[in-house]
């Protein structure tokens, strides 16, 4: 039995909708969930790349950015450009540089090999955007580097207050 005329002019229609409508389906899916995922699958963890001393300061004033600050060493032959820096409960870091009290984006981050290079106050550092209320002082998050190849380091990370961070992360709830 031939197919009529008038459904066959409609089949060209009927698969960009049933493409759509599977699409939309997924928009139910957390879209930052899904590229976490699919960039977790992707990446390569970096094992001669090693991160040390990472502490994310909280903001002084709920709504300001905080800071976040490691070292990180390049134990391979070849220079390794970071390629981006996710702190879990920060919306958005971007790495900054303090020049003659003058704080500047920095667009491109190499570490040369056998070297370290460190992220501190004062100097090269990420500021950390959007810090959830779930972040608490004293706590740990988890802070992933992502290298212009696609290899990964993550370590975990102390939580600090502004105030903690500001007396050398001492302990001063202790007698003297």
């Amino acid at each position: 039995m031939p197919i009529p005329v008038k459904i066959l002019r409609r089949a060209p229609l009927a698969l960009p909708v049933a493409l759509a409508t599977l699409a939309l389906g997924g928009c139910k899916q957390d879209g930052a969930a899904a590229d976490k995922a699919a960039s977790a699958e992707a990446s390569q963890p970096a094992s001669d790349l090693a991160i040390s001393d990472a502490r994310l300061v909280l903001p002084a004033v709920k709504g300001n950015p905080g800071a976040a600050y490691f070292s990180i060493s390049n134990e391979t032959t070849g220079t390794k450009a970071i390629a981006g820096i996710a702190i879990d409960g920060v919306g958005k870091t971007e790495t900054h540089q303090t020049i003659a009290n003058e704080m500047t984006p920095v667009d491109r981050v190499e570490i040369a090999p056998g070297t370290h290079i460190a992220f501190e106050p004062g100097k090269l550092h990420v500021m950390a955007f959007d810090v959830a209320g779930t972040l608490k002082a004293g706590g740990k998050t988890r802070l992933t580097v992502t290298f212009a190849t696609g290899e990964t380091s993550s370590t975990d990370m102390a939580v600090q207050s502004a105030g903690e961070a500001a007396m050398g992360g001492m302990d001063h709830g202790s007698d003297h």
